[in-house]
């Protein structure tokens, strides 16, 4: 006999309480009236512990579980086909013979699972089917924890001996399934069962064959600064359901119509009504970064025909991070109004300096994200500040983008120089046809202030200097050198190098030149364009030398002038001396003129600047004419651009790209127009023509102007995470079952753990709503907390850290992704395939229900009789022990009453 209730048998103490009460009283109770009590008290004690009979006297045989898989991979009615073919299993496996003494004790269980199991009863006798359902959590398919329960219903932990009591033939697990799991490892469990000596036969369907709508993908940016437009990739699926799409499906689903719309933080931003083909289909939005933080998106699809509507919504989360910061640096004031109004209005701050003011110090440039040099001149920067805008790039993870023009790359000195280093391109044009001869023109101001100076004057600087371009021309070029201050002077007449006056006596000549009174740019400019006009060369070029400033100052007659020049093939290129030059009007004669402004601050730059000039004319690596740029690949850098309907361009300096750096877009003489590289940490981007004017003038009219900038911009910038905050607070969300592990560690800068702190995190739900938790600490640094995510989409968490009034927070985005119950199975096992091999494992079959007779028959005959308890056949006549014990208690304390009373004594 077994008691349910043993503890209960303790109340047995009380015994010798009432009979040390009965000689307390003096014996005044008759002894058979104690007895009697006694009796009643020891019934009712043991009835009250729940004796029950020993069923190891007719040894049960092992119990036979049947599981019916209910989850929504096989939609309501493959739920309901799986739970016929279970009845119509077990009525085969009961069809025995119920005299057979080997039957009578055999069990058969049923039971049903999703995520989790239950047991089926007559649940559809009943109508609790619904109820079932909704306990086993048909979301998931967690074949491994169905059959783990049933082998611990046939094979419990103790009975797992190498030799165990029952015959192991008759300890099987029917699994009825379509081979899907989203969960666990069935293949372990199998092996499992094997070692406890069970079989697993299977009854297995066909995965269902209907059309199905689903989001394959959502992709945005891990993160982006505020104001900034970014795009939303989004992929549905047109096929059959829990299958990948592929080309042998294309005959069995046809085109579904339906509704698109998209949402970002709870606002609606398009709808649209699409067609979706079979297979895959792609459709890209772009939404704005408004405000900081996390972004949410959320996407929908609406379609017919459908199977499941829970694969039809999808989310993803993007960081916002403060507006990028970058510094724009000017070679000529102004020549970056377009290019720094286009990055303002597609949200990247900008601040705007001129060259000079470049800082030559690296920790003056960290607050910015990127820098961008338009058209600047390698002669006006210090070597100092070219090694910063390298270590800026290299060392610092920042971007860096220049452009072309008639002053920066090969025009502007950047040959081996920190600037040539950190660009993806070198300054040696490649190998083309010899340039034809040249014809320069040195006007060289003579006035008096030229002659002031301590030491060497700046009019002896530029006689020095006219001399050392001589010797850069070669013997079919010509030169002409005019002197000037209010008159006109020509010191030496256009002639070819080597005809008439040799090299050395042009060289003398110029030496012997004389300094004379006042300042006549214009009447200078007048008189030798005309006569430069007049030489046939293949290049004409114009270097103008003055400090001072000029009687005439009509700008507009100076435009004509040198607009005139111009168009007949006439560059002007000018070199400011000193402060009291009209640096201005200079300046604006090099744009006009087509060639380069220098401005040096002091008589010993000249020579430099004047030789630099007569090298370009003579190695100009200049190349104009009106093309389309061609794409050598696909690049970021021109994502969501199509390079045919890019503005076409009027020139660019030529130049050579680097090993490891990609040419992306190039010109008909296949040198770089666009060329990009990762130097050290950072990225750095050449832009060979210029960003408006001369080269690209009818680009700031293009629609598209800002966002190309833009791109190509960001494109150099570091991730916004990596910038954006100093946070000492790290945090992950690991996924779990039902939602995510926040895991939370706060360090400080040393790597010394942040302890004993308050932390917490506001949760924002799918729906806005927001949700407050707390965090404990399970480690030095380290806090932790499981959340419960009610509906897959996208969530938003905020970790707040406050130690001693010391605050910092961080945020982050998460998306609780939809059950892998209705999308395709990302196992690679899986099906039928799956089923085998659990069969294989454990020795099992794979049959249909009506291959289960002939089985019996052959195998397993007259062995399993379903019993509705868990009790012997045998002892089932039997009542309760308990209603036993208490009848017979109820029948002593009527007697003990009757003695008492002396019902039993005689009259005398």
């Amino acid at each position: 006999m077994l008691f349910h209730n043993p503890q209960l048998l303790l109340l047995l103490l009380v015994l010798p309480i009432l009979i040390a009460i009965w000689r307390w009283r003096g014996m005044r109770l008759a002894p058979a009236a104690l007895v009697l009590r006694i009796i009643t008290v020891v019934l009712l004690v043991l009835a009250v512990a729940d004796p029950s009979y020993n069923q190891e006297e007719v040894p049960l045989s092992p119990p036979v579980v049947v599981l019916v898989d209910q989850s929504d991979s096989l939609t309501p009615e493959g739920q309901a086909f799986l739970r016929s073919e279970a009845a119509r299993l077990v009525e085969q496996l009961t069809m025995t013979d119920e005299d057979s003494p080997a039957n009578q004790n055999q069990r058969l269980t049923t039971l049903w699972f999703g995520d989790h199991v239950v047991a089926a009863g007559d649940g559809e006798a009943t109508g609790d089917t619904d109820v079932l359902l909704q306990a086993l959590d048909p979301s998931e398919s967690n074949l491994a924890g169905a059959l783990r329960t049933a082998r611990q219903l046939v094979a419990p932990a103790g009975n797992q001996s190498p030799e165990p009591a029952h015959d192991k033939a008759n300890q099987t697990i029917w699994l009825i399934t379509d081979g899907i799991q989203t969960t666990g490892d069935a293949q372990v469990e199998a092996y499992a069962a094997a070692n406890a000596g069970l079989t697993i036969n299977v009854v297995p369907v066909d995965p269902i064959q209907q059309p199905e709508v689903r989001i394959s993908s959502i992709q945005t940016p891990r993160s982006v600064h505020m104001g900034e437009e970014y795009p939303v990739h989004i992929v549905i699926a047109n096929g059959l359901a829990l299958q990948d799409v592929t080309a042998d499906q294309q005959g069995l689903v046809g085109p579904a119509q339906g509704t698109l719309r998209l949402w970002q933080n709870q606002a609606l931003l398009a709808e649209e009504q699409v067609t979706i083909d079979p297979g895959d289909t792609s459709f890209t939005f772009r939404t704005r970064a408004e405000t900081p933080g996390v972004s949410q998106i959320r996407v929908e699809i609406e379609a017919q025909p459908d199977t499941f509507d829970q694969n039809n919504t999808g989310s993803a989360t993007t960081l916002v991070t403060p507006p990028s910061r970058i510094l724009i640096v000017e070679g000529r004031e102004g020549n970056s109004f377009e290019l720094s109004s286009a990055l303002w209005s597609a949200g990247i701050e900008s601040e705007v300096i001129q060259a000079e003011q470049l800082p030559s110090r690296l920790s003056e440039l960290q607050a910015y994200d990127g820098m961008v040099l338009v058209d600047v001149p390698g002669h006006i920067l210090s070597l100092d500040q070219m090694t910063s805008v390298q270590e800026f790039v290299r060392s610092e993870g920042r971007g860096l983008v220049v452009t072309g023009g008639q002053n920066s790359f090969g025009l502007g000195a950047y040959q081996d120089s920190p600037l040539e280093q950190v660009l993806p391109v070198t300054m040696d044009p490649p190998p083309r046809d010899e340039r034809g001869d040249v014809a320069m023109l040195l006007i060289i101001d003579r006035s008096a202030s030229m002659t002031v100076a301590i030491g060497t004057s700046k009019f002896d600087m530029a006689k020095e200097a006219a001399i050392l371009a001589t010797e850069t021309l070669q013997s079919n070029d010509s030169i002409g050198v005019l002197a000037f201050d209010t008159r006109q002077d020509w010191v030496i007449q256009f002639q070819r190098i080597g005809e008439g006056l040799g090299l050395k006596q042009i060289q003398d000549t110029i030496a012997l030149l004389g300094s004379g009174g006042g300042t006549d740019i214009y009447g200078a400019l007048q008189m030798g364009l005309s006569q430069l006009s007049y030489q046939d060369a293949s290049v004409r070029h114009v270097v103008l030398l003055t400090d001072g400033r000029s009687f005439t100052n009509d700008y507009n007659a100076y435009q004509m002038l040198a607009e005139t020049a111009r168009d007949e093939g006439i560059t002007i290129s000018a070199i400011a001396i000193g402060r009291d030059s009209d640096t201005q009007l200079l300046d604006q004669l090099a744009q006009w003129g087509g060639g380069r402004y220098y401005y040096a601050e002091a008589a010993d730059d000249i020579p430099r600047l004047t030789l630099r000039e007569s090298e370009i004319a003579r190695t100009d690596p200049s190349v104009e004419g009106t093309f389309q740029a061609d794409l050598t690949d696909v690049h970021p850098l021109l994502r969501d651009f199509v390079p045919a309907e890019l503005p076409s361009i009027d020139g660019y300096v030529a130049t050579t790209v680097k090993d490891g750096a990609e040419m992306v877009l190039e010109s008909p003489d296949d040198t770089p127009v666009l060329a990009a590289w990762q130097y050290g940490l950072g990225r750095a981007v050449a832009w060979t023509p210029s960003v408006t004017a001369p080269w690209a003038e009818n680009w700031s009219d293009w629609s598209e102007f800002g966002p190309f900038w833009a791109q190509i911009v960001r494109y150099t910038l570091p991730a916004p995470e990596s910038t954006s905050t100093d946070s000492p607070l790290t945090v992950q969300l690991e996924p779990r079952p039902g939602g995510a592990r926040l895991v939370v560690d706060a360090l400080e800068a040393s790597g010394e753990s942040i302890d004993l702190a308050d932390v917490a995190a506001r949760i924002t739900l799918p729906d806005g709503n927001t949700r407050d938790v707390g965090l404990r600490q399970v480690a030095p640094g380290r806090y932790v907390q499981d959340l419960v995510m009610p509906t897959p989409g996208a969530y938003t968490v905020l970790v707040v850290l406050d130690r001693q009034g010391e605050r910092h927070q961080t945020e982050m985005g998460y998306v609780y992704a939809p059950a892998a119950e209705y999308n395709p199975p990302a196992e690679v096992l899986y099906g039928l395939p799956l089923l085998n091999e659990l069969t294989q494992i454990t020795g099992g079959s794979v049959m249909t229900v009506d291959d289960v007779s002939n089985l019996r028959a052959a195998e397993v005959p007259e062995t399993v009789v379903e019993s509705p308890t868990w009790l012997q056949q045998g002892t089932d006549w039997l009542p309760p022990i308990w209603l036993l014990l208490l009848t017979v208690a109820l029948i002593t304390w009527v007697l003990e009453i009757a003695v008492r009373r002396g019902f039993f004594i005689r009259d005398r």
